[in-house]
């Protein structure tokens, strides 16, 4: 059965006009979805036609295959951009400069969402990562979010040396390395590799509750939270254009 599915997307994007077109969806048994978009107050209203056996189902359905486009878009643009879990409604934004995206700029990021989503499973979930620590309004979230963008692909492709099994921060370094050259070429921490040991820190001491989640914490990582989400987007805009591609093999 094909059902048709409304989400809100809020953010400080817009469109100039109606937009609709079809798109490859699914990967066993693909098929061409249409879909619309339109202008609205804090955002855009996306109609989707999904497949699925009942509603609830279409609605995961839509929410699933609109989420990985918008995480490739939210890194493409490097802005926000929150999705109704279910039903229409948006969140209240005050922003009075919204991107205006094109008809191009939403096939593209449909398009390379799913080609992502096929052969490169590991950044597609560091792209999720990355969009929830935008999006989250509580600062120790977008922290672990953050963090994690980095963990998944740092675990995943690290060269396998005795220096990259001593642990995750080494792992993530290779990954530095591999992308801008030795530590003093690393863009946003350049000679600081203390910096991810800090940021490894923080992250095990919220995790495993030897660090207190408490004002003193909040402040401290509200501090650091603008550096890690900086070499968040740069390294995954960069892995994105230059990484490995595809992957040794895909996880599905």
């Amino acid at each position: 059965m094909e059902w048709q599915v409304t989400l809100a997307i809020s953010g400080p994007i817009t469109v100039n006009q109606k937009i609709r077109f079809n798109t490859e969806k699914g990967f066993d048994d693909p098929f061409w979805s249409n879909i619309q978009i339109t202008a609205v107050q804090h955002g855009v209203k996306m109609d989707i036609v999904a497949r699925a056996d009942n509603q609830e189902e279409a609605n995961e359905a839509a929410l699933y295959f609109a989420g990985q486009a918008l995480d490739y878009l939210c890194l493409t643009i490097n802005l926000p951009l929150y999705v109704s879990q279910s039903g229409t409604q948006f969140k209240p934004l005050n922003e009075n400069v919204k991107r205006i995206l094109t008809r191009e700029d939403w096939i593209n990021s449909f398009r390379q969402a799913r080609e992502i989503a096929i052969d490169r499973r590991t950044l597609s979930r560091s792209l999720s990562w990355y969009r929830k620590g935008m999006v989250s309004e509580d600062p120790i979230d977008s922290f672990l979010s953050y963090w994690s963008s980095l963990e998944s692909i740092g675990s995943r492709f690290a060269e396998d040396n005795q220096r990259t099994r001593s642990g995750i921060i080494n792992k993530i370094c290779n990954c530095f390395d591999q992308m801008w050259g030795s530590c003093n070429e690393w863009k946003i921490i350049p000679s600081s590799s203390d910096k991810l040991n800090y940021f490894h820190h923080l992250r095990n001491g919220i995790a495993h509750g030897f660090i207190s989640v408490d004002i003193d914490t909040i402040k401290v990582i509200s501090t650091e939270l603008a550096i890690i989400k900086n070499l968040s987007y740069e390294f995954l805009q960069d892995w994105k254009s230059r990484g490995v591609n595809p992957e040794p093999y895909a996880e599905r």
